[in-house]
C-alpha cells in the first residue's frame, strides 16, 4: 500500500519527543473524525493515547538523561505515535474506494503500531523513576490493554475484499457481478449509489493509481489495474463511451481471423478444450472433472506418463486457465465482428444460423451481450423485424428481447424506444403463438 506512513526514529532529544508526542495525540484527538474508513479503530486508538497524556507529563518531570530503557522508550512511543497521525492524516484524504482496497493493511498498521506503544511503555524503568501508584497502575493496564488489542477488517469490508479477489481470480465474472459489487463498495464507503457519484470516486481512484505509478511501486499498480479492469464491467464505473473506446481498440488490435486453439488447450484424457485446468502430483494438466472421474474410477496412476499420483493434490493452472479464457474472449469478439454482415444475406437459412449463433452468444455472457451493442446490431436486428419470414422475426425479437432485459445502454434504449410500436407488436405476436 502506498500509504505515507512515517517510521523513522527521531533525532531529538528525549524531553522534545515528549512534547511532540503529547501535542501529536492532540492533534490526532482534535482530527480523528475526519478518518473516513476504519473510524471506529482509529478512535480506539486515540482513547488509547489519551490515557498516555499524563504518563508522558509524568515522564517530563523525571531526569532521565542518564537512563538508556527511558530515553529507548520514548525514541519508541515518538517514532510509532507520530507515525499513527500520519495513517491519520492519510486515511482522512486518500480515495475512499482506495482506502477501502486498502483496509487490511490499515487495520495492521494500527495494531503493530498499537502493540509497539505498549512494548514502549513495558519498558519504561518504573521501579526507578519514582512516579505515583497511580500512574504506575495507569501504565501497566494500558501496556496489557494495548498488547491484547486486535483491529480487523468488519464483515462487509472482508466480503467486498473477497469478492474482488475471486472476481479477477476467475476473469470471467458477469457484469450483475460487478454491478453488485459496486454498490456494495459504495454503500461500505458513504457514498451515494447513483452513478455520477460512483464515476466521481472511480475517476479519483483511477488517479491514486497514477500516483502509485509516479511512487515506482508497480505491485500496487498492477493490482490496483486489476481492481479497476473487474470494477470497470459494471455499468456505474464506466460511461458508454469508455467501454466502447475500450473494446474497438482490443478488437481491431485482434485482426479478423479466428485462431486454433495451442495443443496444450486441450485435455489428454477428454481431448476437449478445458475449462478448469488442474495440475497433478506428477505435473501433467487436466480437466479437473476428467481427472476426477478418472480417480473415482479406482486409477491412481497418471493417465500420461503412468507415474503413481497422489490424488489429494489438484492445484489449479490459473496461468493456463487465463489463457484459454483470452483465446475464447479473442475468437468469440472476432467472430460477433464478423457475423454481422451474414445477417444482411439474401438467403433465409444463412440469416437463421447467424441469428442462432448471435443467440447463443448472447445467453453466454452479459459481456457478449455488450460486445454485439458495441458492434450496432440493434439497428439490423431492427430491420429483421420487417422480413417476410416469420422465423427470422421470431428469431430477432428473442435476441432482442435478451438484449433489452437487463440493459439500460443508451443505444438500446434508443433503438427500441424509436421502433416501439413495431418492437412491442411483434413481441405480442411472439408470445401469443
Amino acid at each position: 500500500m502506498g500509504l505515507d506512513v512515517v517510521s523513522s526514529a527521531s533525532s531529538v532529544s528525549a524531553s522534545e519527543a515528549l512534547t511532540q508526542t503529547t501535542e501529536v495525540i492532540f492533534e490526532m484527538l482534535a482530527a480523528v473524525n475526519n478518518v473516513l474508513i476504519k473510524k471506529d479503530s482509529f478512535k480506539e486508538l486515540a482513547a488509547f493515547l489519551e490515557r498516555i497524556i499524563p504518563v508522558l507529563r509524568e515522564l517530563k518531570k523525571k531526569n532521565f538523561d542518564h537512563s538508556e530503557s527511558l530515553n529507548n522508550a520514548i525514541e519508541i512511543l515518538n517514532r510509532e505515535i507520530r507515525a499513527a497521525n500520519q495513517l491519520m492524516l492519510e486515511c482522512s484524504k486518500r480515495n475512499k474506494v482506495y482506502l477501502l482496497m486498502n483496509c487490511r493493511m490499515i487495520v495492521k498498521n494500527l495494531e503493530d503500531t498499537t502493540r509497539e506503544i505498549s512494548r514502549a511503555l513495558s519498558l519504561l524503568p518504573l521501579a526507578s523513576l519514582d512516579l505515583s501508584s497511580g500512574i504506575v497502575e495507569e501504565i501497566e493496564k494500558l501496556c496489557d490493554t494495548m498488547r491484547r488489542a486486535e483491529f480487523k477488517a468488519a464483515t462487509a469490508e472482508e466480503e467486498i475484499l473477497e469478492k474482488i479477489e475471486s472476481g479477477i481470480q476467475e476473469r470471467n465474472v458477469d457484469r450483475s457481478y460487478a454491478n453488485n459489487l459496486v454498490v456494495l463498495i459504495a454503500e461500505a464507503v458513504g457514498i451515494s449509489t447513483e452513478r455520477l457519484a460512483i464515476r466521481k470516486e472511480f475517476e479519483e481512484f483511477k488517479n491514486e493509481i497514477e500516483s502509485a505509478r509516479l511512487r515506482k511501486d508497480q505491485a500496487e499498480a498492477i493490482q490496483m489495474d486489476q481492481i479497476i479492469a473487474l470494477l470497470e464491467r459494471s455499468d456505474a464505473a464506466s460511461s458508454s463511451k469508455d467501454k466502447e473506446i475500450k473494446y474497438f481498440t482490443k478488437r481491431k488490435s485482434l485482426g479478423s481471423h479466428l485462431l486454433e486453439p495451442l495443443q496444450s488447450f486441450y485435455c489428454p484424457i477428454t481431448r476437449d478444450v478445458m475449462v478448469d485446468p488442474v495440475e497433478t502430483s506428477s505435473g501433467q494438466t487436466f480437466e479437473r472433472n476428467a481427472i476426477e472421474k478418472w480417480f473415482a474410477d479406482g486409477n491412481k496412476l497418471c493417465p500420461l506418463t503412468m507415474t503413481s499420483l497422489d490424488t489429494s493434490i489438484l492445484r489449479p493452472n490459473k496461468t493456463l486457465r487465463q489463457s484459454i479464457e483470452e483465446w475464447k474472449d479473442r475468437n468469440t469478439m472476432i467472430m460477433i465482428a464478423s457475423m454481422k454482415e451474414k445477417l444482411k444475406s439474401e438467403e433465409e437459412e444463412e440469416v437463421l444460423k447467424n441469428l442462432g449463433e448471435v443467440q447463443s452468444l448472447c445467453e453466454q455472457r452479459d459481456l457478449h451481450r455488450e460486445w454485439v451493442i458495441l458492434e450496432n446490431y440493434i439497428p439490423i436486428l431492427i430491420q429483421l423485424l420487417g422480413a417476410k419470414s416469420r422465423d427470422i422475426r421470431k428469431a430477432v425479437l428473442i435476441i432482442l428481447c435478451i438484449l433489452s432485459k437487463d440493459s439500460d445502454d443508451a443505444k438500446v434504449c434508443f433503438y427500441l424506444t424509436k421502433n416501439y410500436t413495431c418492437f412491442s407488436g411483434q413481441k405480442k405476436l411472439l408470445y401469443s403463438k
